[in-house]
């Protein structure tokens, strides 16, 4: 009889904890969803209050490889955007191949993680002639760099043209915004 009654609390402490979890990682996805809505909302508001400003029309993409396409009489902006964590660094190996180093400090032994953003490369592999192709990075990082060649990095100045495309920080885009167009 004992035997069953530690069984049964046992069982009871495991319900528990097993409910604690959900109900943790229920409250993880719930703020990262509110993060993600804030993160496009204010991208989507910096970008209407600029387009406004300069006179080009913004449309929000749906199933195309960028996210935002900027138009006007003269040409069009497509924009990409790619979240980053503010500590970080991005390094542009070839074209159409990116890699984000991140956690740590690139000052005090460098980041501690890496990971290849493989959502960037139908965007950066896609051709359009009549239009500007941008990344926007949000909200920043420590900096962008790129190979030159094998054995040559440079850093990448906000703006610079890169391949067929241009880099720029949301913490920049206001001031550097004339840059793009």
């Amino acid at each position: 009889m004992g035997y069953n009654m530690y069984g049964m609390g046992l069982v009871l402490y495991i319900i528990e904890i097993s409910a604690g979890l959900v109900a943790f990682m229920i409250l993880i996805g719930a703020v990262s969803i509110y993060l993600d809505r804030k993160r496009k909302a204010e991208i989507e508001s910096a970008l209407t209050r600029l387009a406004r400003e300069h006179g080009l029309d913004i449309r929000k993409m749906k199933g195309k490889s960028h996210d935002y396409e900027l138009s006007a009489k003269n040409g069009k902006l497509l924009i990409k955007t790619v979240t980053v964590p503010a500590n970080s660094s991005l390094t542009i190996n070839s074209r159409n191949t990116w890699c984000l180093r991140y956690g740590g400090s690139a000052y005090h032994g460098g980041y501690r993680n890496m990971k290849y953003l493989k959502n960037l490369i139908p965007f950066l592999e896609a051709k359009h002639d009549d239009a500007s192709k941008i990344i926007l990075v949000y909200p920043s990082t420590n900096k962008i760099q790129r190979y030159l060649n094998e054995s040559e990095i440079a850093i990448v100045n906000l703006g610079e043209k890169v391949y067929d495309y241009r880099v720029i920080t949301f913490a920049e885009l206001e001031n550097r915004f004339r840059d793009l167009l």
